[in-house]
């Protein structure tokens, strides 16, 4: 029996130097990103590219305590690794479901702005377009959404006319070529996206405006509870937020985007 413990010990030991990252804690975090979410995050080849890797990257280049490796998913198994703490960190909104598995940053480090209408410069009713004041004033329009689409359900009024798209590339069709609608309610970033992949970019126009509902949607940095780390990691990101060299660097790589 004696001999029996020993070997325990040693393979425990011979375990403990070869892994010394599952017992000593590793300064490596890994960030669970969509696969099928452009321009925001999508697979290329096994690497995650887009907006929130190069979000997530620009933050931890600040941080030199940790570096990061990133890994693409469906969206639904990237929450529920991090929420098992099979993967350490995610970018998104932070509703009262993420919050029971993960610490959030107090700051958001990007915000998905649905405050625009998105329109061809080829519409005749394009002067009605550009000078509205509120949906109001749209209401003898057509509008293209997201076919079952929840935000737009809760902030597109109903005496709108509809004409549902199933993903952004068709919607874009319908409005761009069909012609089936005078305009969407979408971010710039996923406009124009959408335009420049599907040759639309000389007819398309984006134009802010401040009469949406509910059109800014924070999405903050979080770190699975998971991780013993994870409220030291979120203080080290929330610093960072605070320094003027970051915002720099945010605004010009957010820029870039749109």
């Amino acid at each position: 029996m004696k001999g029996f413990a020993e070997l325990l010990c040693i393979a425990f030991l011979i375990v403990f130097l070869a892994f010394p990252s599952v017992s000593r804690g590793s300064s490596k975090l890994t960030f669970a990103f969509s696969e099928a979410s452009p321009p925001y995050s999508s697979s290329s080849g096994e690497r995650a590219v887009g907006l929130f890797p190069d979000l997530v990257q620009l933050v931890f280049s600040f941080i030199p305590d940790y570096t990061t490796e990133n890994v693409v998913l469906p969206w639904s198994r990237a929450q529920y690794n991090v929420r098992l703490g099979l993967n350490d960190g995610l970018l998104t909104y932070p509703s009262k479901e993420r919050r029971g598995y993960a610490i959030f940053s107090a700051m958001p480090l990007f915000t998905r702005d649905f405050g625009h209408l998105v329109y061809s410069a080829d519409n005749p009713n394009i002067d009605l377009i550009e000078s509205a004041t509120s949906l109001t004033d749209l209401s003898s329009l057509t509008v293209i959404g997201e076919k079952g689409s929840k935000w737009e359900e809760d902030n597109i009024p109903d005496y709108l006319e509809r004409v549902p798209g199933q993903h952004m590339s068709a919607m874009m069709h319908l409005l761009m070529l069909r012609e089936a609608g005078d305009f969407m309610v979408q971010p710039a970033e996923d406009a124009r996206f959408s335009a420049r992949k599907l040759g639309y970019s000389k007819k398309l126009k984006v134009r802010k405006v401040d009469f949406i509902p509910n059109s800014q949607i924070p999405f903050h940095i979080g770190v699975s509870r998971k991780l013993p780390s994870a409220a030291e990691v979120i203080n080290q990101v929330d610093a960072v937020m605070q320094s003027p060299e970051f915002q720099s660097q945010l605004k010009t790589l957010i820029e870039s985007y749109r």
